[in-house]
């Protein structure tokens, strides 16, 4: 208790009243909070639907929505005075980063592909209440799926989250209101303003070409054909800077082994005839995902105690011995109940929208929870979430046991890939809410109250730039994501003997270099484990772009010299510079394309 409290009565306080009177929480979720992080979430989900329907990836929103929404509540605070309020408290500014975390980043990840592939599949769209729900549902029930993973992956065997370690650092810099903050928000403003002027200049005013074309063939194929050129935004450089060098010279060194060197070599054996990005794509897809599967089963069964006590903490048999006081944790109530609604939502959508039968709806739920601990723990170490892959896990799951549903198959992806996403996210709010003072039970919260948010913004904006198959294109939107879920779908439909040859013995070199990485990265020193690629890095550059690879590279590689040469302003300005980049190209590139749509309804 504090000391000043006997004063503030009038008389000496009972000496016993300071064991018996609990310290109140700091309030967490008030209105300005709640309010700043659903503004921001809802700007960050819109980001991220570009830029997924674009690439194929999601970026996690909660490094970006400190630095955002410190930068923004000040900058009101100057405009309006005394009106704006003191400043976001710690706590406040932890609800505010899960809030937008949640909304920016947990509702859209299978939008751009298990609906982009339900689209490709039907030749229309679900009804929109029903993707509106699901997507609700869904993302709720994973971020309830990782309540009682924080034992286990933030207690008894604290992973790093690096992403929710770099967000309370970045809250604390900018909360302290020093020259550091001013800092960081000029070098945020700045970095949007630019990044948003080349986007208009590019997508608005088509006075730039999206990229340049590299010189030169590998086996006859040009560079250029193999998607090898330099990017014209600067969205994939403040995404490489975010990841950093160790992953950006993974996805660098996957680039170049799968269209720098296999898919040339194979389209001059004729397994791949068309080597473009579109037409590899259904080679690569195959050994990308076995590699990140695989890795990331390899890294479960290698923690299969943590396993173990995650679904003992679900079923409440086992107490971590640093458990937190009541008021702190979520209810066990709470979560039990929630569990139930929304498991059975769940399943009345999958079988009344979806065509999934409400038994394997079921299945689908407890799958979904064995994958979401799988990405957690991926998330944890490496801070990229693999949701994709895990989705395909699914997809095989449900691939044998609804055999010719090719719809039904896609929503599965989407069940456990929204969960997988929504879990991890919850865990890395979590690990930035518990430096900042936050307790997991306003975290958890601010993160249900996200997923409102998202789901209210993210699937009205979805229909409306993607309203029919012309809007996919590698022009437009390659939405490579939906098509790895439909070419998955489509494979099981028809069996497994129905992939290529090239696919198989594809699919079997990445599952062992995925197995072989993760028994590496457990038991080497961690001197040499920094030096080993990323299987999840690796994985996900067969999946996409050269070019997108190849400038996440050198935004990593300017990142570190900047840290190396400068590493006092590298602190400071890192994340808001990388925050900048993409927040700025991304938001003019979705209005660009916004825009047009409009134009081409009307």
């Amino acid at each position: 208790m504090r000391s000043g409290l006997a004063e503030d009565r009038g008389g000496p306080a009972p000496a016993e009243s300071k064991a018996l009177t609990p310290e109140p929480p700091p309030r967490a979720l008030t209105p300005r909070a709640l309010g700043m992080g659903s503004a921001i979430g809802a700007v960050m989900c819109l980001s991220n639907l570009y830029v997924g329907l674009k690439t194929g990836l999601a970026f996690p929103v909660a490094l970006i929505s400190c630095v955002v929404g410190l930068g923004a509540w000040r900058a009101l605070a100057r405009v309006r005075g005394s009106a704006a309020g003191s400043g976001l408290s710690l706590v406040e500014t932890s609800a505010m980063q899960s809030t937008a975390s949640s909304a920016g980043y947990s509702t859209g990840g299978t939008i751009v592909s298990a609906s982009v592939a339900w689209l490709m599949l039907a030749g229309q769209h679900p009804p929109g209440w029903a993707l509106f729900l699901w997507t609700l549902v869904v993302s709720a029930l994973g971020v309830l799926f990782a309540v009682p993973l924080q034992r286990a992956f933030l207690r008894r065997e604290p992973l790093t989250f690096p992403t929710g370690l770099a967000a309370a650092a970045a809250a604390r810099t900018l909360h302290s209101g020093g020259e550091e903050g001013r800092q960081g928000a000029r070098v945020l403003g700045l970095a949007a303003l630019g990044a948003a002027l080349l986007a208009l200049a590019r997508d608005g005013l088509k006075l730039l070409p999206t990229s340049l074309a590299l010189p030169g063939a590998v086996g006859g194929v040009p560079l250029a054909s193999l998607s090898f050129s330099l990017e014209t935004g600067l969205l994939p450089l403040g995404a490489g800077a975010l990841v950093g060098l160790r992953i950006g010279a993974s996805l660098l060194l996957g680039a170049v082994a799968c269209f720098g060197v296999l898919v040339p070599w194979l389209h001059t054996r004729g397994a791949i005839t068309e080597p473009g990005f579109m037409g590899a794509l259904g080679w690569s897809m195959w050994p990308g995902a076995a590699l990140v599967t695989s890795a990331s089963f390899t890294h479960l069964f290698l923690q299969r105690g943590a396993v173990r006590r995650s679904f003992a903490a679900l079923l409440g048999r086992e107490r971590a011995s640093e458990a937190l006081p009541p008021s702190a944790e979520v209810p066990r109530g709470w979560l039990l109940a929630g569990m139930a609604v929304l498991s059975a939502a769940t399943v009345v959508l999958g079988a009344y929208a979806f065509g999934i039968p409400p038994h394997l709806g079921l299945l689908g739920v407890a799958l979904s929870f064995a994958l979401a601990v799988v990405a957690c723990r991926v998330t944890g170490e490496t801070d990229v979430t693999p949701s994709g892959p895990l989705g395909q896990v699914a997809q095989l799951a449900f691939g044998a046991l609804m055999p010719g549903n090719t719809l039904a198959n896609t929503a599965a992806a989407s069940l456990s890939g929204t969960t997988a996403a929504a879990s991890a996210d919850l865990l890395t709010d979590v690990k930035a809410g518990s430096l900042l003072g936050a307790l997991p039970r306003q975290t958890f919260l601010a993160q249900l109250w996200g997923c409102l948010i998202g789901s209210i913004v993210i699937v009205p904006a979805f229909l409306l730039l993607v309203p029919d198959t012309s809007a996919l294109s590698e022009e437009r939107f390659p939405a490579p994501g939906g098509l790895f879920v439909a070419g998955v779908a489509q494979v099981l439909a028809s069996g497994l003997g129905a992939l290529s040859e090239a696919a198989r013995w594809g699919s079997l070199a990445g599952a062992l270099v995925g197995v072989a990485l993760a028994l590496l990265e457990q038991r080497a020193s961690e001197s040499l484990r920094r030096f080993l690629p990323s299987a999840v890095a690796l994985g996900l550059a067969f999946a996409i772009p050269a070019s997108l690879s190849l400038s996440m590279f050198l935004g990593a590689l300017a990142a570190a010299l900047l840290a190396r040469s400068r590493p006092a302003f590298a602190l400071v300005a890192m994340v808001p510079l990388a925050a900048g980049l993409i927040a700025g190209e991304s938001l003019v590139s979705l209005c660009v394309a916004l825009f047009e749509a409009l134009g081409g309804a009307r």
